[in-house]
């Protein structure tokens, strides 16, 4: 009789040791809360907040292949949520925040369900147009629209050294929560039906089934994500929080870094928040230049950055005859072959 796992029986010794140095680096990200500038904490704010809109929208578009461009949707949800219940009634920060996220999660599950009955262009699409449709309803709405702002009431806010806190924390649950699911058997099913859906579907893997938890989490990540936007931001407008540009943001920082990879959005948003930062200098310039980047990365580095150092770790164990056990001998002779050439 097999032994049913539970799902802690799931995790492995790589699963562990990912966690283990991510929780490392998120302590190590607090001790450092109160030892550099209030401009510095706020950039740092700023790029840890990019990373988890890419850690959630790659559950979505990286490893279950639904490339949305709807995204835009959840942070706004996630901004104005909060705004509202802070100001309507008063309660304590992080069950408003969690709150918050539970209605950017709701609406990521109905979204999802007529979403899902598209595929590949037609159902970014098809997110695209939710979007633009939440945009447009939210503009014209006499409560949110446009030539009005929204204030985080005062008494709520909180200074830019804790925000920074509250972003690491947020950006370490996004990491763990995804490297859970991942490699979960509900992840398994994930990549199965990415990489395969007929053939999934022949082994009893069900589409919606299976897509709509990770649209809840993507999109329950996403809202905590504008709930801490707009915190950061004091000041919520409709263009603002429910801007196509996260959408695009989010697809562009995980086809930098990797898509479908663990490491692929931390390392895309560190590059994207930096070449932001330094191109600033040349505003005439910066999109073409960030444009120029992600042209040569498509091109040259389909695995984005992370396939390239993944391709270059690898070539260098092979050289020195320490190939990974799980690589099969032809591969090896390939490798070989390639690096005499």
């Amino acid at each position: 009789m097999t032994e049913k796992k539970s799902f802690l029986g799931y995790l492995n010794n790589s699963t562990a040791r990912s966690i283990a140095i991510a929780v490392v680096v998120a302590i190590i990200g607090i001790s450092m809360a109160g030892t550099i500038t209030r401009g510095q904490a706020n950039q740092f704010t700023s790029m840890l907040l990019l990373m988890t809109l890419a850690l959630a929208w790659n559950l979505v578009g990286g490893f279950g292949g639904q490339f949305s461009l709807g995204h835009s949707i959840f942070v706004g949800i996630g901004g104005y949520a909060t705004a509202v219940i802070l100001t309507l009634f008063e309660t304590p920060l992080i069950p408003t925040l969690i709150i918050a996220g539970a209605i950017s999660a709701f609406i990521g599950v109905l979204l999802a369900y007529p979403l899902l009955r598209l595929r590949g262009p037609y159902l970014a699409v098809g997110s695209l147009g939710m979007a633009l449709a939440a945009y447009g309803w939210m503009i014209n709405w006499d409560f949110t629209k446009s030539s009005s702002s929204y204030q985080i009431p005062m008494g709520a806010m909180v200074d830019i050294p804790t925000l920074f806190i509250y972003t690491i924390v947020l950006a370490l649950v996004a990491l763990v929560a995804v490297i859970l699911l991942v490699r979960s058997p509900l992840g398994l099913r994930l990549v199965a039906l990415r990489d395969d859906e007929s053939g999934a579907a022949s082994l009893g893997v069900r589409r919606v089934r299976t897509l709509i938890p990770v649209w809840a989490l993507s999109g329950f990540l996403t809202g905590l994500m504008g709930a801490l936007y707009g915190m950061q931001k004091g000041t919520l407008t409709v263009d603002s929080a429910f801007s196509i540009s996260f959408s695009l943001d989010a697809a562009i920082i995980c086809v930098l870094g990797g898509l479908g990879t663990l490491s692929g959005p931390i390392i895309g948003a560190i590059v994207v928040y930096y070449l932001r930062f330094y191109s600033a200098d040349y505003s005439n310039w910066s999109l073409l230049i960030e444009a120029i980047v992600v042209i040569l990365v498509v091109r040259f580095f389909p695995g984005g950055i992370t396939g390239l150092v993944s391709r270059a770790f690898l070539s260098l164990r092979v050289r020195f005859n320490k190939p990974p056990a799980s690589l099969t001998t032809e591969a090896v002779k390939t490798i070989r072959k390639k690096q005499k050439n």
